[in-house]
C-alpha cells in the first residue's frame, strides 16, 4: 500500500525526533548540532530544519518523553499500585494500592514525571529555559496539562475528601505547583530527587488539606 504524504511526513518527523533524542543525550544540548541530527537521521540539515530549530526539537523530544512515562503509567490503569509507582522516585515513601493521604497519592501520581526530569537533568534545566523564555510551545501547557489536571481532580475527590464544587481550581493549583517545582528543580546544580519528593508533599499537602 503506497504511503500517504501525511504518512511519509510523520515518519520522516519521528526519525528526526529519534535522532535528536540520542544526539541530545550523548552530546548534551550544547554539543548536539542540526549538521549532526541530520546525518543520524539519513536526512538533509533542511529537512531537520524543517521539523524545528534545537531548541523546538529539544522542547518536542522532552514532551514525548514525558508523554511516553504517561502512556505507560496510563496503560497499568489502576491495577499499577501506588508502591510500584513511588519506587521511580526516591524519597517517595512506599504504601500499599490505594492506601495513604491524598498528597501522598498526589505525589505518586507525579512520581514517573519527575523521574523523566530527574534523569535527563541536564537536558531539563534547558528545556525548562527555553519554555519559560517564551516563544517555544510545548504540550505540557497544553495536551498534557489537561490531562493531568483531570488526573489530579480525580485523586482528590475519588475519597469525597475535596467537594466537586472546589475539585477544578484546586486540580489546576495542584498542576502549577508541581511544574513550579519541577522547574525550579531542574535549575539547580545538585538537585536530590528526595528533597524534590518532600517539596510536592508539602505543596500538594497545603492545597489539598484533606484530614483523611
Amino acid at each position: 500500500m503506497t504511503s500517504t504524504r501525511a504518512e511519509i511526513k510523520t515518519h520522516t518527523q519521528t526519525r528526526v525526533l529519534d535522532a535528536a533524542e540520542q544526539i541530545f543525550q550523548e552530546e548534551g544540548f550544547a554539543g548536539a548540532s542540526i549538521r549532526g541530527i541530520a546525518k543520524s537521521a539519513g536526512v538533509s540539515t533542511g529537512t531537520v530544519i524543517s521539523v524545528g530549530d534545537k531548541k523546538t526539537l529539544l522542547v518536542r523530544v522532552f514532551d514525548r518523553l514525558i508523554e511516553a512515562e504517561h502512556n505507560r503509567d496510563a496503560a497499568g490503569g489502576n491495577v499499577e499500585s501506588v508502591t510500584t509507582r513511588s519506587r521511580r522516585l526516591p524519597g517517595v515513601e512506599s504504601r500499599s494500592p490505594g492506601t495513604g493521604t491524598c498528597s501522598d497519592r498526589l505525589v505518586a501520581l507525579a512520581a514517573p514525571f519527575v523521574a523523566v526530569f530527574m534523569r535527563n537533568d541536564d537536558l531539563a534545566r534547558v528545556y525548562a529555559s527555553i519554555l519559560v523564555s517564551g516563544g517555544h510551545s510545548s504540550s505540557l501547557f497544553s495536551e498534557l496539562a489537561a490531562r493531568l489536571t483531570e488526573e489530579f481532580r480525580s485523586v482528590i475527590t475519588e475519597r469525597g475528601c475535596t467537594p466537586r464544587s472546589e475539585a477544578a481550581q484546586k486540580a489546576g493549583a495542584l498542576y502549577f505547583a508541581y511544574v513550579g517545582l519541577l522547574f525550579t528543580a531542574s535549575a539547580r546544580r545538585a538537585s536530590d530527587p528526595a528533597d524534590l519528593a518532600a517539596d510536592l508533599h508539602r505543596a500538594f499537602a497545603a492545597i489539598c488539606t484533606c484530614t483523611e
